[in-house]
C-alpha cells in the first residue's frame, strides 16, 4: 500500500469491500430460512475472505500481496468459525449473561434476535473470538503487529455483532421485510469489522 493513500480513502474502500461481503453473507443466510439457526455459514468464509482480502490490499496493486491477504482471510474466517462453532454453547451462555446486565432497552430480544431463531446478541463473544483469529492471520501474512491488530479486529467484530441486528431489525421491521433485516445486519457488522481491521492494517503497515 502506498503512503500517499489517505486513511479516509483506504477505510472507505475497506468499508465498501467488507460491506458488500456482508450483504452477500446476509443473502446466503436468508436463502436458507427457516431451518437456519447459526450465522456461521461456510459461504461467509469464501465471501468475506475473498472480498475483504482484496479490499485490504487493493491499493498495493501487487498480486502477490493481494493473494496473501485473500489467503489470510480464508484461514482467519475458517479457523475462527471452526473454533467458534466448537465453543458456541459456553460462549453464547456467558455472552448472554453478560449482555443481560446492560441497562439498554434496545438490547431486548425483539431487537437482537433475527427471526425466526438466530439469537445474534448472545454470540458477541464468539464474534470477538472470530475477530481475533481474523486479525491474527492478517497480521501474520501481511507482517503487521499482531497484538494490536488482534485487539482491533476482535473488538470491531464484537461491536458490530451487537449493533448490526439492532439497526437491521429497526429498519427491516419498519418496512416489514425480513430480507432487509438480514442484509443490513450483516452488512453493518462487516463494515464495522472492515473499518477496525483497515484501521489496524493502515496504522501498522
Amino acid at each position: 500500500m502506498e503512503q500517499k493513500i489517505s486513511l479516509s480513502k483506504y477505510l472507505l474502500v475497506c468499508a465498501i469491500g467488507f460491506g458488500l461481503g456482508g450483504l452477500l453473507w446476509g443473502l446466503v443466510l436468508y436463502s436458507e430460512l427457516p431451518d437456519l439457526e447459526y450465522p456461521f455459514h461456510f459461504m461467509a468464509i469464501i465471501i468475506m475472505g475473498l472480498i475483504g482480502g482484496i479490499s485490504l490490499t487493493l491499493f498495493s496493486k501487487d498480486f502477490k500481496q493481494i493473494s496473501k491477504s485473500v489467503l489470510a482471510g480464508f484461514l482467519g474466517w475458517g479457523v475462527g468459525f471452526i473454533v467458534g462453532g466448537i465453543l458456541v454453547y459456553p460462549l453464547s451462555i456467558i455472552g448472554g449473561l453478560l449482555l443481560s446486565i446492560v441497562p439498554f432497552s434496545l438490547l431486548e430480544r425483539e431487537f437482537t434476535v433475527l427471526e425466526p431463531n438466530i439469537y445474534m446478541s448472545v454470540y458477541w463473544l464468539i464474534f470477538l473470538l472470530i475477530g481475533t483469529f481474523i486479525g491474527l492471520f492478517y497480521a501474520l501474512f501481511l507482517k503487521l503487529k499482531i497484538w494490536s491488530l488482534i485487539c482491533k479486529t476482535g473488538i470491531g467484530f464484537a461491536l458490530g455483532s451487537i449493533m448490526g441486528p439492532i439497526i437491521g431489525n429497526l429498519i427491516g421491521n419498519a418496512f416489514d421485510c425480513l430480507l432487509i433485516n438480514y442484509l443490513i445486519c450483516f452488512c453493518l457488522m462487516s463494515i464495522i469489522l472492515g473499518l477496525f481491521l483497515g484501521w489496524g492494517v493502515y496504522k501498522h503497515r
